[in-house]
């Protein structure tokens, strides 16, 4: 009797100790998503910070057999995940060499009387050191999603979850239009359209899978329609409110990213089909991208402004306040999430307190720096390029990774137009939707086509 019920517990270890608390917890995650866009503050920051840190933690001490695959494509993108944490760090840490530091800092110095005081190239420390925690924490939902949804059915089960999320915020906008709504959204409406956008992707891939899934007939009866017309439902539903949200609230500038995310999810479709090999296929896209790129660009920036600030859809006052502090910004910024502090400096007297930067790369810039607005966009469009391969080169399941491309671009191009990114429902939705293309952006033993 001893020895069956010490083979009962030793078999009952492993429900405890793979993916599926992890997949769980995600799901849980996801499923807040919306209630992380009404609300924000330290402790909505410090609640996602612990959900993301236990789904990293549950889903690293699963079996070895499922974590090794994820922590190969992790160690392929880890320069692009590491990145940013060295530029904060560096940002953070006393420099020796004033060059380095901002201005500020030896005119404190002076002040102070104090020669012996350090340097730094952050305006703001204490802010850049609580962007180095949130980046961290988003790193960990990353991480845990690759390693979570390597499994195809878990991989599934995301995707649809976060079409339905992401379709519910686009409800969530749509109502906050209407008088009865007035002021569900603390935040600026037009701020959240960009989870329109990933709405729009989630549920084209979910459209896709759907076709894929029943021209294939792997995983349903031959006579049965249900999984079908579920899933083009799941689909249809987030496609459609994402369209609606985006054409009623998001400037031009926006819907040209969008269509930018779209054409590429019908592209890799199309190649596909077509049977077009990786490279060539790439780069035809590559240069069907550059020519749009070339002839859109004059037509898209804002008369008012120069630079990137010419291409934020913001009031006048905004895009000045903007433009002077982008004017004075050292090559190595002025310290992640200083923004709030430097818009105290750079307002004009008596003018409104500008609640958030015109866009996200004019936050980035005057950040990070101009060449960490560079370093972080060539970063992007390598990853998205890599997906972008790994989506051709699958033989099914592509539709994770092509939307995980897309929304990149897309991501990418809309961060010129608004400053969505920088909330956290949008940063939880992409990271999830980047982490579930990641993972799928190659089959379950390394050159498998799928």
């Amino acid at each position: 009797m001893t020895e069956h019920l010490a083979l009962v517990s030793r078999a009952a270890i492993p429900k405890f100790s793979d993916l599926s608390i992890a997949f769980r917890l995600l799901m849980i995650l996801l499923a807040a998503t919306p209630v992380f866009a009404l609300t924000s503050g330290a402790r909505a920051e410090a609640a996602f910070a612990m959900a993301a840190a236990a789904i990293l933690i549950s889903a690293a001490t699963g079996a070895q057999r499922d974590v090794a695959p994820a922590m190969r494509l992790i160690r392929r993108f880890s320069v692009a995940m590491l990145l940013p944490v060295v530029w904060m760090m560096l940002q953070i840490m006393p420099q020796p060499f004033s060059s380095l530091t901002n201005p500020i800092w030896s005119t404190a110095a002076i002040a102070l009387n104090d020669p012996t005081l350090w340097g730094r190239i952050s305006l703001d420390p204490g802010s850049t050191m609580r962007g180095l925690f949130h980046y961290l924490a988003m790193l960990s939902l990353l991480t845990g999603t690759i390693i979570v949804t390597r499994d195809r059915h878990r991989a599934e089960t995301t995707l649809l979850v976060l079409s339905i999320v992401t379709a519910f915020i686009s409800l969530e906008l749509l109502l906050g239009r209407l008088a009865e709504f007035a002021g569900i959204i603390p935040n600026p409406v037009e701020a959240l359209i960009t989870v329109a956008a990933l709405a729009v992707l989630a549920g084209g891939a979910v459209i896709i899978m759907a076709i894929e899934r029943h021209l294939s007939r792997r995983d349903q009866d031959e006579s049965s329609l249900t999984p079908l017309l579920s899933r083009l439902a799941i689909g249809l539903t987030g496609t459609v409110l994402g369209i609606a949200a985006a054409s009623s609230l998001a400037p031009r500038n926006l819907l040209v990213a969008i269509a930018l995310g779209c054409a590429t999810l019908l592209f890799i479709a199309v190649v596909r089909r077509i049977g077009l090999r990786t490279w060539p296929s790439l780069t035809l896209f590559l240069i069907f991208a550059g020519l749009a790129t070339i002839l859109l660009i004059p037509h898209l920036q804002n008369s008012r402004s120069a630079g990137i600030a010419g291409f934020a859809a913001a009031d006048g006052d905004s895009l000045s306040l903007a433009e002077r502090a982008l004017s004075d910004t050292p090559w190595l910024g002025n310290g992640v999430g200083s923004f709030a502090f430097l818009s105290q400096v750079y307002r004009d007297f008596g003018a409104a307190p500008t609640p958030a930067p015109p866009s996200t790369a004019i936050s980035v810039a005057v950040e990070w720096g101009f060449s960490g607005l560079v370093a972080l966009a060539a970063l992007a469009l390598l990853v998205s390029a890599a997906l972008f391969m790994g989506a051709v080169r699958r033989g099914r399941d592509s539709f994770y990774a092509s939307a995980a491309a897309a929304g990149i671009l897309a991501l990418l191009c809309g961060a010129f137009c608004d400053s969505g990114l920088l909330l956290p429902a949008t940063q939880i939705a992409a990271a999830v939707m980047v982490g579930l293309g990641l993972a799928q952006s190659e089959g379950r033993t390394k050159g498998d086509a799928g």
